[in-house]
């Protein structure tokens, strides 16, 4: 006889049906091992791993044939097809869905990429399925102890997404009820009070909203001395003011990181923004009431102009930075790593995450510019984004709107264009005709408005629909050759009532056409660069060589934009000039393009480690979005030789990060199977294992490194592969094996002074984390001497902090002094990461001096870079130096927060060396004055919170105990 299907239920006491029935499994042994085959499965368990989890220390004489007997009912009870034996032990073999668990996980899964209505109703059907804890019954048993944490985690976790969804559909009520049991199962989940307190605003219920919190405030004062969070703290001001969020979740507060300066194009213009007043204060009300505003028209209507002339009245009223994303150029698989690398997160294998994450503890004004052709992918982007951080306003310019429920959608359109029949004086007040005039009389003040000029002015903005770039353009020829001339050109090539797209297109070519041969080359190779240029750039471009005289009449043709640049002038090309100018480029300029950056970062490479070094790293700032396309089409085109020659000089610059771009091409160039042959294979590969090692995949670091080390042949190839290894060993906690390698490359012939610094002050530091502080102090000294005759600013900073670091075992006050120094010199000279970890170290010289006030103020920059950077494994750090800092001003329990989440979270380095008995004996202080059993639910709520909510209370703590020190005598 055939049984019916199986299903197994664990989301509750286990349970068993077969065709709708209840199959009766009796005895806590068999339930024991059917419960432990369900949690493995579909992988075999061993006849002992079950034999222990049966019975525990009380084994049978003979456990093999226990549970053998245990198998054997098992299968009389659900099957013998069910229950499988094979080498490697017993395995339940049953269809995918056929345990609740995996029907719970597939309708969430689909429930997170569906509308709300929809994942409402799959929540539903995902949540139903549970009859109470799961795994009940076995839940203290340490076979199901972990998976029952996590089944339960995620119960809750969905719990609070379906009450999510009942505020966006406007049930509040729904979600009070379901939050209430949230919070009851477990009351220090402040994620979830923040959205009971929100929901109940939105149902009306401010006071129990606000009676709420002060509940939850006596309660965590009570049982953990602490104060509620930063985000429930914020929202009960919010509240109070009867400023209710619109949004699902409970805002963040905004003291956090700034973004990057804006880039080039986004900075105030000089010149007047004409016939766009209605325009802006429609978007300064979208953006300051809703948190997801899309800006749409055609191209060249003023879409990005328009959100740039909003941006500083906008920063201003929602107290929030601006960070800009410019898409235009990204490819549809490129969103997530252009926003990563906008925000400056640093090298990461899951740009997504990483952008998720910074943003839901930022308050900050995304624009997102330029979506249309990356138009899905923006919006799998941006409906996370707007649902996990509720501080973060998005803002989008796009040809067409995302389509996403809740977006507010700002139409852009054209500039009204006079009537025929208008009068010259009438006519020359139209928001089109003023903008024509003002930019023409820049270049031409003494143009005489006849009513002739003003006529045919008044055509040629009719004819091209009062399109504002392809204004701005035909102003420019105008003022060149003349209003009459230009029209009778345009009238030739544009039909009245033609799109604005083909009214745009044809004064961009008309100005392409009226540039000479030489000129339209230069513009199309000009049109390769997507992140600027400087005139070094495009004499190396240029078809003829002759950049410096095409550049000018270029910009005096309004067809290239001037930047005012720190290092030098610097300039860009607007979208749609760079998008035609692309169309006309010959077929040698991809691989111009790909010869300019392998040269430009030769270049670069040779600079870093000289007196030239500063402007060497500040070039590669500027330049990385290019050099990182210039890899990628290398790649694509079959010239991984050049590919590798770029991201190997740009890896050989050691103390310079690259951003998530640049990055990850280096991965691809390192992991290509064509590069074995490459001449630059070494160098492109230790350059690979740096990148490895900042993402944290250390073993992909040590086999890119180690190959890196076989190919190398040159005394830099040796240098680069062996620090890439001894850094990723530092990573891994295996100082005596950094130690060696540093050793090696110490001992390597004709080394450069720049490398000798590194080895040296390298080795300085890890001789010091091991206690050999005499020899630490030699090495120290050797590498201020070769800093010396380097002239690299960034190897004096390298230099300066290794002897800050070794100093701080003899002389606090001296050490942070010369650590003052590092800092100041890694500042200037774009040596972010020294600038970072110098600080870490100043930190703690400033908290073993007692200078609490210092070390509160230094903290702020260092956590929100840390943060901004992704660096992690140096936050946790920070906020250990900084739980010593809390002892001192009398916040123990904040202190005793940190040390317990820092134990817990895998992004936490292991302690080692001095600090293990320093911060042992620092928690045994704490927990005689906090008490034991405080200090222990404070520990438990450490291990619930997410790590951006502990560097959220370790910032509040920051300015609360600033407050506090400045207060006192």
């Amino acid at each position: 006889m055939v049984m019916a299907p199986v299903e197994i239920g664990v989301l509750g006491s286990l349970e068993v049906r077969s065709a709708g029935a209840v199959i009766e499994m009796r005895g806590a042994r068999l339930r024991t091992a059917l419960a432990t085959l369900v949690i493995h499965a579909p992988h075999p368990v061993s006849a002992d791993a079950i034999a222990t989890a049966v019975w525990g220390e009380n084994l049978p004489a003979r456990p093999h044939g226990a549970v053998q007997t245990i198998m054997f009912r098992l299968r009389a009870a659900i099957g013998e097809s069910v229950v499988r034996t094979g080498p490697a032990g017993y395995n339940l073999e049953l269809p995918a869905d056929a345990v609740d668990v995996a029907r719970f996980e597939e309708l969430c899964r689909r429930a997170g990429t569906t509308p709300p209505q929809q994942g409402a109703v799959l929540l539903d059907s995902a949540l139903e399925l549970w009859r109470g804890p799961a795994y009940s019954e076995f839940a203290d048993m340490d076979v199901a102890r972990a998976e029952a944490v996590r089944l339960d985690e995620l119960w809750m976790h969905f719990m609070e997404r379906r009450a999510m969804l009942a505020l966006e559909l406007g049930d509040a009520d729904g979600a009070v009820s379901r939050l209430q049991r949230v919070v009851d199962e477990q009351p220090l989940r402040e994620h979830a009070h923040g959205l009971l307190m929100t929901a109940l605003s939105r149902a009306g219920r401010t006071a129990d909203a606000l009676d709420h919190f002060q509940t939850l405030r006596q309660h965590l004062a009570q049982e953990l001395g602490l104060d509620p969070s930063p985000t429930l703290r914020d929202l009960q001001v919010q509240i109070l003011g009867h400023a209710v969020p619109q949004h699902t979740g409970p805002a963040l507060q905004p003291s956090l990181p700034r973004p990057p300066h804006l880039p080039p194009g986004w900075q105030p213009a000089g010149d007047l923004f004409i016939g766009r007043e209605d325009e802006s204060l429609a978007l300064l009300r979208a953006v300051t009431d809703g948190r997801l505003v899309c800006v749409t028209g055609p191209g060249g209507v003023g879409k990005s102009r328009l959100v740039a002339e909003v941006l500083p009245e906008l920063s201003r009223r929602l107290a929030r930075p601006v960070a800009v994303v410019e898409l235009a150029d990204a490819a549809p698989g490129e969103v997530d790593e252009t926003v990563a690398a906008t925000l400056r997160l640093g090298a990461t294998s899951d740009p997504r995450a990483a952008v998720i994450e910074y943003l839901g503890a930022t308050s900050l004004i995304l624009v997102l510019d330029g979506c249309e052709g990356v138009r899905e992918q923006t919006r799998s982007f941006v409906e996370p984004v707007w649902r996990t951080a509720p501080r973060v306003h998005l803002v989008v310019t796009s040809r067409r709107r995302l389509e996403l429920e809740v977006e507010q959608v700002l139409p852009l359109g054209t500039l009204p264009s006079p009537c025929p029949a208008d009068p010259p004086d009438r006519a020359v007040t139209t928001p089109a005709m003023r903008l024509f005039l003002e930019r023409m009389r820049r270049l031409r003040p003494a143009t005489d408005l006849t009513g002739p000029v003003v006529d045919d002015a008044g055509e040629m903005c009719r004819l091209l629909d009062g399109l504002p770039l392809a204004l701005e353009l035909a102003a420019t020829q105008a003022a060149t050759v003349g209003v009459r001339a230009v029209r009778e050109e345009l009238a030739a090539g544009v039909q009245l009532g033609g799109s604005e797209a083909g009214s745009l297109r044809a004064v961009v070519a008309r100005s392409y056409d009226l540039l000479e041969g030489g000129d339209r080359a230069l513009l199309s190779r000009l049109a390769s660069f997507s992140a600027g240029f400087g005139l070094d750039d495009a004499e190396q471009v240029a078809p003829e060589g002759q950049a410096r005289s095409g550049l000018s009449r270029l910009v005096h043709a309004s067809l290239v934009t001037p930047i005012e640049g720190e290092i030098a002038p610097r300039f860009r090309l607007l979208g749609p000039v760079r998008a035609y100018a692309s169309e006309w480029a010959d077929a040698d300029t991809p691989a111009t393009f790909w010869r300019w950056a392998a040269d430009r970062s030769d270049m670069l490479s040779e600079q870093a480690v000289g007196p030239g070094a500063t402007t060497a790293l500040a070039l590669l700032d500027l330049t990385q979005a290019d050099l990182a396309a210039a890899a990628a089409g290398a790649i694509s085109g079959g010239r991984v030789d050049l590919a590798a020659r770029i991201v190997g000089n740009a890896g050989s610059c050691v103390h310079w990060v690259p951003g998530t771009a640049l990055a990850e091409v280096t991965i691809q160039v390192g992991d290509h199977p064509d590069l074995p042959g490459a001449e630059e294979a070494s160098r492109a590969r230790a350059a690979a294992a740096m990148v490895a090692v900042e993402r944290g995949e250390l073993d992909r670091a040590e086999r890119l490194g180690l190959s890196a080390l076989r190919a190398a042949v040159t005394t830099q190839e040796r240098y680069l592969a062996l620090t890439s290894l001894s850094v990723a060993a530092v990573y891994a906690g295996e100082r005596g094996k950094a130690a060696r390698l540093w050793q090696e490359v110490a001992s390597l012939d004709d080394l450069s002074a720049a490398y000798v610094v590194d080895a040296h002050a390298a080795l300085a530091l890890v001789l010091v984390a091991s206690g050999a502080t005499a020899d630490a102090e030699l090495h120290a000294a050797a590498a201020s001497r070769a800093a010396e005759r380097s002239g690299a600013a960034p190897r004096l900073a390298f230099a300066l902090y290794a002897s800050g670091e070794v100093l701080l075992t003899s002389d606090v006050e001296a050490a942070a002094d010369v650590l003052r120094e590092a800092a100041r010199v890694a500042d200037t000279s774009h040596a972010e990461q020294i600038a970072t970890v110098t600080r870490v170290a100043l930190l703690s010289a400033l908290a073993r001096s007692g200078r609490t006030a210092d070390a509160l103020d230094l903290s702020r920059t260092l956590l929100d870079l840390q943060q901004r950077r992704g660096h992690w494994p140096q936050a946790w750090t920070t906020m250990r130096i900084l739980a010593e800092v809390f002892t001192l001003v009398g916040r123990l329990e904040t202190a005793e927060l940190v040390l317990a989440a820092a134990e817990s979270d895998e992004s936490a380095p292991n302690l080692a060396g001095a600090d293990v008995d320093r911060y042992r004996q620092l928690r045994t202080k704490m927990h005689q004055e906090l008490g034991t059993d405080r200090a222990h639910r404070i520990a438990a709520l450490a291990r619930l919170l997410p790590r951006t909510q502990i560097l959220d209370r370790v910032r509040s703590a920051v300015v609360a105990s600033s407050t506090q020190d400045a207060d006192l005598p």
